[in-house]
Order: C-alpha cells, then structure tokens, then sequence
C-alpha cells in the first residue's frame, strides 16, 4: 500500500494537481535542480534580467509602481546589477495597507487569481494575490527543498497545519482534504487541536502510515514530541522533520532531534514573498533561494550589513501580479561568510530572529498561537481596512483581551460578529479598542502575550 500512494502521488497526484491549476511545478524543479549550482556571476546574471522585466512590468501595469517610479525617474535600463536596486525605495506593511489594490495589475483579474493571506506579526490578516507563475516557482524550491533533507516529494509525510477553516467545516472541506491527502500522499492534522486524545490520534497515524517526514508549525511539534516523551513512546523511520512560523531556537532543536531520532530544517518566507531559504543537510543556515528572490540585510539607516543581525528585505522576482519589490518583512537574520560544503551554491543566511511567537490556551485546553486569530478575521472578512493591528493578551483561564488597533471605527454588527466568534472559544472576551498598539522595547510588535500563571 505504502508503495502504491507513492507512486499514485509522483506519477498521477502531482501531475493531475499540475494541469488543473494550470501550474508547471514539475518542470520548474528540473530547473532549479541545475540552477543551484549556477556560478555567482550566472545567478546574478538571471537576478538582473527577472529584477528588469519585473520593473518594466509593474512601471506600465500596477498603479502604485507607475507613480513611485515616475517620481524617482526610475526604468529597467537603471538596473545593470543587483545592488541597483537601492535605487529603488522601500516597500512597508504601512505602504501595502494604505495603497490596497493599487498594488494589483490592471491587467490580471483577481477571479483568475490565487488569494492568501498574510498571517505574521503585523496581526490582521493581509490579501496578497498570486498568479500560476508565482506559485509554480515557489512550489518548485519547496520541492527542491526535499531533496536537500534527502528525501523525494512524493513520499509519505504528515503535516501538523492550522485547519483550513476555524469556525466552521463543510463535507465539501472534508472531500478536498481527503482528495489531497491521496495527491500528495500527505496526511494534515489539524494543529489547533492537540489535547491527549488527539495526540493519541495523531500518533497512530504516523505508526500507521510511516511518514519519511513530519513537518509543521514548530509549537505543534514541540507539543507533539511532549506527548510522545511523558507516554514513553518511540517513532521509527523519521528522516527529517521541518518547521515554520515559529523561532527554531537551539533548544527547540535538540529536544526535538532526540525525542524523533531525525534531523531538523528549518525554512524561512513571510505570506508576502514565499520561499525565501531552506537549511541544507549541513545545517549551518539557511540557503537563500536566489533564482526567486533578492534578499538584502540592512541596518536602520537601510544600509547593507555583514556578519551584523540587520532587516530582511526580500523581492520578489516572480509576482508580477502584486509586486513585491524591497518589502520590509519586519524580520532580523544575517547573511554569512562563505559557502556551504554540501555543494549548492546558494549563499547561506543565519535563522530569523525576534520571531518567536507566544501561545494562547483555549477553554478545551488546546494552544494556539496567532495564526488561529488572523485565520478567524479572514473567515469573517475582517481584513486590513478594518483593523490595521491586533493583540491577545490572556492572564486567566477562559478569559482574554482582544486589543484592535483601527483606523476607522467599527460598526456594531462586525464588533458582535468578531466577540461572538471569539467566545466559541473563551468564556470571556474584551474587545478594547485603540488608536496604537505599541510595539516591544527591541521595535518588534508582540501581538500575542501570554500572561498566565501555569
């Protein structure tokens, strides 16, 4: 059985998935395959020619490029080499909330679009629109990435994801889920629920089906692998494991490492420009998917640092349909010396900092960090332009302040909306609307705070 889903899932799953979406994920891999070990000359090569047809595209086609680069004077022929793009101003969160749909093309319709949602430490959920290229490519490096754990997309993994809807499920849900599961030969385990009977569920699915990988958000996993420990329990057959959204610390590292008997790698991309970096088998950092993105390290003063923790700001050089051109993350790495010994040649940049993200503890004794809270405005269509930020704070059980940080007053009807969502969950819930949130000592906003005494 476990021999049919692989091949089910490499040689009709993932092909079948490619032509209905319209995607070409299975031939961009062949490409990055070779690419990455492309010299530094060649890759800054495609850099430049991807960076000046993504500038000519959003000059012509997306209104607030055609202003801003009419204002600073600014054409493709300006780019000759990658750090010609300092010439470019920086793109800010702040930027994206107040431009809204300026930021689209005029000439893709958003109906023949794939939208997401932003889900990091701003708080309220941002649309951000992507086409079939974008995705293809993305997709690709994430593939890719397997083959640096050593490991082949098609095999069998479990992922422990933030269900796709929170505050409601259709049988139309479950058929999607179901169909994707046989696809990708991937099974997904709702991470928002992780109490002891669930984490008996989850265990023996993984015994069952002999996942190569298990993957997720870091605090699920953390969770997962307590469980396992305080039962006496043991999982075989693990070559790797990965984790997102969370801070991957040291300590994260190695409990994790010895509970599963398999390495961990770590991955870093924002909802805004996907795919960043990956960390190879050699683990000394994260290499930067150049061939999709250009990742510079700048101080405050939007000066480039070496060696130095500075700010990500990443471009996108495949979204044409919402650029995102010098886009402050809101995240501090570094970009290190030398190349990595495993042979690609992709430059290798440290773990991101100042992204570890509190829990919040539901009246059934689950945790959830943030995403549960964006994932829950999106479902309501409570976006940026009505709330720009917002903070949980818990000190008691049952019982949190939902801090709203807006620009235009909300109505009555969204307020009982937003309040009678929450209580699904709490048994209290204050609703204190502010004119500024205000962010932590270090400039990074903390919008989950975590106060209980336990």
């Amino acid at each position: 059985m476990h021999l049919f889903k692989k091949n089910f899932s490499r040689f009709i799953g993932y092909p079948i998935h490619d032509y209905a979406k319209s995607l070409h994920t299975i031939k961009t891999i062949d490409f990055l395959n070779e690419s990455q070990f492309w010299s530094e000359d060649k890759i800054h090569e495609y850099q430049v020619y991807k960076l000046k047809k993504l500038i000519d595209y959003a000059g012509s086609h997306v209104p607030y490029y055609e202003e801003l680069f009419k204002n600073i004077g600014l054409s493709s022929k300006d780019i000759n080499k990658v750090e010609d793009i300092v010439n470019i101003p920086i793109l800010t969160k702040e930027i994206l909330r107040n431009e809204g749909d300026r930021m689209l093309s005029r000439q893709f319709s958003k109906f023949k679009l794939k939208k997401g949602k932003t889900g990091g430490t701003t708080g309220s959920p941002l649309v951000v629109y992507k086409d079939v290229y974008n995705r293809s490519f993305t997709w690709a490096s994430y593939y890719r990435w397997y083959e640096w754990m050593g490991l082949n997309y098609y095999e069998p993994k479990i992922s422990l994801w933030g269900a796709k809807t929170v505050l409601s499920k259709s049988l139309t849900d479950l058929f999607i889920k179901k169909s994707k599961e046989l696809f990708f030969n991937e099974i997904t385990f709702n991470s928002f629920n992780m109490k002891d009977d669930d984490m008996w569920c989850l265990y023996k699915k993984v015994v069952k089906n002999k996942p190569v990988l298990l993957k997720g958000y870091l605090s699920a996993l953390i969770r997962f692998a307590q469980f396992i420990v305080h039962n006496n329990l043991t999982i075989n057959g693990l070559k790797a494991i990965s984790t997102t959204t969370e801070t991957l610390l040291p300590h994260n590292r190695t409990f994790l490492q010895d509970v599963f008997k398999a390495p961990i790698y770590d991955q870093y991309g924002c909802g805004e420009v996907s795919a960043i970096s990956y960390e190879c088998k050699e683990h000394k950092g994260l290499h930067i998917n150049q061939e999709h993105v250009i990742c510079e390290f700048l101080n405050n003063s939007d000066e480039p640092v070496k060696n130095k923790v500075g700010n990500v700001v990443a471009t996108d050089l495949d979204n044409l349909v919402m650029p995102f051109i010098r886009f402050n993350t809101g995240d501090k790495a570094s970009i290190l010396n030398g190349r990595c010994s495993c042979g690609v040649k992709q430059p290798i940049m440290s773990s991101i900092e100042g992204r570890a993200i509190d829990n919040i503890i539901l009246n059934d004794g689950n945790a959830v960090h943030g995403v549960f809270f964006t994932d829950i405005l999106f479902e309501l269509g409570i976006t940026v332009e009505l709330i720009q930020r917002f903070q949980v704070y818990q000190s008691e059980m049952g019982v949190i302040e939902f801090r709203i940080e807006s620009v235009k007053k909300l109505d009555s009807k969204t307020i009982k909306k937003l309040e009678l969502a929450l209580l699904t969950f709490f048994d209290d819930v204050k609703l204190i609307f502010l004119d500024e949130l205000p962010s932590e000592a270090n400039g990074k906003f903390k919008y989950i705070i975590n106060d209980l005494k336990l």
